[in-house]
Protein backbone atom coordinates (compact mmCIF):
# COMPACT_ATOMS: atom_id res chain seq x y z
CA UNK A 1 0.00 0.00 0.00
CA UNK A 2 2.78 2.36 1.17
CA UNK A 3 4.25 1.75 -2.59
CA UNK A 4 1.56 2.66 -3.96
CA UNK A 5 1.33 6.08 -2.63
CA UNK A 6 4.92 6.79 -3.16
CA UNK A 7 3.91 5.62 -7.03
CA UNK A 8 1.20 8.40 -7.16
CA UNK A 9 3.09 11.02 -5.17
CA UNK A 10 5.90 10.44 -8.09
CA UNK A 11 3.24 10.24 -11.01
CA UNK A 12 1.57 13.44 -9.70
CA UNK A 13 4.85 14.77 -9.71
CA UNK A 14 5.65 14.40 -13.37
CA UNK A 15 2.47 15.68 -14.40
CA UNK A 16 2.10 18.86 -12.26
CA UNK A 17 5.96 20.29 -13.85
CA UNK A 18 4.69 20.54 -17.74
CA UNK A 19 1.72 22.80 -16.31
CA UNK A 20 4.28 25.02 -14.40
CA UNK A 21 5.98 25.40 -17.47
CA UNK A 22 3.11 26.71 -18.96
CA UNK A 23 2.33 29.05 -16.73
CA UNK A 24 6.03 30.17 -16.63
CA UNK A 25 5.70 30.88 -20.71
CA UNK A 26 2.53 32.79 -19.86
CA UNK A 27 4.14 34.87 -17.24
CA UNK A 28 6.75 35.64 -19.53
CA UNK A 29 4.56 37.04 -22.47
CA UNK A 30 2.19 38.88 -20.38
CA UNK A 31 2.50 42.87 -21.03
CA UNK A 32 -0.40 43.29 -18.20
CA UNK A 33 1.22 42.55 -14.89
CA UNK A 34 3.08 45.60 -12.69
CA UNK A 35 6.23 44.21 -11.06
CA UNK A 36 5.47 42.98 -8.01
CA UNK A 37 2.66 40.41 -9.30
CA UNK A 38 5.43 39.06 -11.72
CA UNK A 39 7.92 39.18 -8.69
CA UNK A 40 5.14 37.11 -6.73
CA UNK A 41 4.24 34.80 -9.61
CA UNK A 42 8.19 33.29 -9.92
CA UNK A 43 8.93 33.02 -6.69
CA UNK A 44 5.12 30.86 -6.09
CA UNK A 45 6.98 28.80 -9.31
CA UNK A 46 10.14 28.72 -7.48
CA UNK A 47 8.55 28.00 -4.65
CA UNK A 48 6.37 24.96 -6.11
CA UNK A 49 9.72 23.29 -8.16
CA UNK A 50 11.27 23.54 -4.97
CA UNK A 51 8.84 21.33 -3.13
CA UNK A 52 8.40 19.13 -6.00
CA UNK A 53 11.90 18.66 -5.58
CA UNK A 54 11.61 17.81 -1.95
CA UNK A 55 8.47 15.17 -2.80
CA UNK A 56 11.03 13.11 -5.11
CA UNK A 57 13.89 13.43 -2.54
CA UNK A 58 11.31 11.88 0.15
CA UNK A 59 10.11 9.00 -2.39
CA UNK A 60 13.24 8.05 -3.50
CA UNK A 61 14.37 7.81 0.04
CA UNK A 62 11.60 5.80 0.64
CA UNK A 63 12.24 3.60 -2.02
CA UNK A 64 15.49 2.87 -0.88
CA UNK A 65 15.23 2.15 2.62
CA UNK A 66 12.30 0.71 2.66
CA UNK A 67 10.51 -1.02 -0.68
CA UNK A 68 13.82 -2.44 -1.57
CA UNK A 69 14.38 -0.64 -4.74
CA UNK A 70 17.24 -2.55 -7.01
CA UNK A 71 20.64 0.29 -7.16
CA UNK A 72 19.84 0.99 -10.93
CA UNK A 73 15.95 2.15 -10.47
CA UNK A 74 16.97 4.22 -7.46
CA UNK A 75 20.45 5.98 -9.07
CA UNK A 76 17.09 6.53 -12.07
CA UNK A 77 14.50 7.52 -9.62
CA UNK A 78 17.62 10.16 -8.42
CA UNK A 79 18.02 11.75 -11.71
CA UNK A 80 14.50 12.03 -12.42
CA UNK A 81 14.80 14.41 -9.41
CA UNK A 82 17.95 15.90 -9.91
CA UNK A 83 16.27 17.29 -13.37
CA UNK A 84 14.27 19.44 -11.60
CA UNK A 85 16.70 21.11 -10.25
CA UNK A 86 18.14 22.86 -13.45
CA UNK A 87 14.24 23.63 -14.44
CA UNK A 88 13.93 25.61 -10.55
CA UNK A 89 17.60 27.54 -11.86
CA UNK A 90 16.28 28.12 -15.21
CA UNK A 91 12.94 30.17 -13.59
CA UNK A 92 15.41 31.73 -11.37
CA UNK A 93 16.83 32.94 -14.40
CA UNK A 94 14.01 33.92 -15.75
CA UNK A 95 13.26 35.95 -12.66
CA UNK A 96 16.31 37.91 -13.09
CA UNK A 97 15.77 38.70 -16.79
CA UNK A 98 12.05 40.08 -15.90
CA UNK A 99 13.57 41.91 -12.61
CA UNK A 100 16.12 43.46 -14.93
CA UNK A 101 12.68 44.24 -17.66
CA UNK A 102 10.10 45.47 -15.43
CA UNK A 103 11.75 45.72 -11.92
CA UNK A 104 12.19 48.50 -10.04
Amino acid sequence: MSEEVALNLLQLVALTIPPIAVLIQMLRRSENLGWRMRKWSFGLAITSVVAFIGAGISVLVYFIRYANVPALLGAGLGLAVLGLVPFALFTGILYQDHKEEFGP
